[in-house]
């Protein structure tokens, strides 16, 4: 099992999010580098979401991901996966997160407005997530 460590943070900045968007979903990239099985966070980019139905999904904005990308590549760092929030739900992969996850090994981290937190990676070839450990530090 691979494990998200996730400074607390960057772990607050996304529930600020979170709760900023709310009633509609947040959503953000996650950058960091990856060794071995543990992905170490060290930046989020919050992003706008453009979803046609915010309130039960999201698309990050083209322009806002561009962005976030570029300034990933400028610090050397890598895109270690993707968050959105649930305002009113649990922290388990819609059907349309499933249907929509593209980025094989990617990190799928969901957050709800009670400040729950799980994170999920997508296994491109099996079509389906599995759980990942996150562990959040005081960094």
């Amino acid at each position: 099992m691979s494990t998200l460590v996730l400074p607390r943070r960057l772990l607050e900045e996304i529930l600020s999010h979170a709760r900023r968007s709310a009633p509609h979903e947040a959503c953000g990239v996650i950058a960091g580098e990856a060794k071995g099985g543990r992905k170490l966070a060290r930046a989020v980019y919050p992003c706008r979401n453009v979803a046609r139905n915010p309130y039960a999904e999201y698309t990050i904005a083209p322009e806002d991901l561009v962005k976030a990308l570029s300034d990933i590549e400028r610090k050397k760092l890598e895109v270690l996966g993707f968050y959105h929030s649930h305002p009113g739900g649990g922290v388990s992969p819609s059907g349309i997160d499933q249907a929509r996850a593209s980025w094989d090994g990617a990190s799928y981290v969901i957050v709800n407005l009670r400040g729950e937190i799980a994170s999920w990676v997508w296994d491109e070839e099996a079509r389906s997530f599995r759980r990942e450990e996150v562990k959040v530090e005081s960094q």
